[in-house]
């Protein structure tokens, strides 16, 4: 019997996006071939998604996994170049670690 995949709807803001966008994208050097084919996948669905300027929200389908590797890439990304990035990894760290499962 194989184990169901349950996907979660998980709404971003455009800065958001543009940040998971930027930090899917950086190449991690100390991820196993699993996590890479993850970040690869879920790096090709970030960039399908169509950014729309009259509604700041973004509607994504993400598996636990995805959610649990973004919760992670958001914690272990550091290197944030401006204020819009610095605030999008911050709003967006409880936010995955709630729909990840990840906190109580």
């Amino acid at each position: 019997m194989t184990p169901s995949i349950t996907r979660k709807l998980f709404f971003l803001d455009h800065r958001e996006l543009a940040f998971l966008q930027k930090v899917s994208r950086a190449e991690y050097q100390f991820i196993t071939d699993e996590e890479q084919a993850a970040r690869q996948h879920l790096r090709d669905k970030l960039n399908e998604v169509v950014l729309s300027p009259a509604d700041n929200r973004i509607a994504v389908n993400l598996t636990r996994d995805e959610l649990v590797f973004l919760a992670h890439i958001v914690k272990e990304n550091f290197s944030s170049v401006t204020g819009q990035e610095k605030a999008a990894r911050s709003a967006l760290n409880e936010r995955l670690d709630n729909a990840a499962g990840l906190r109580g």
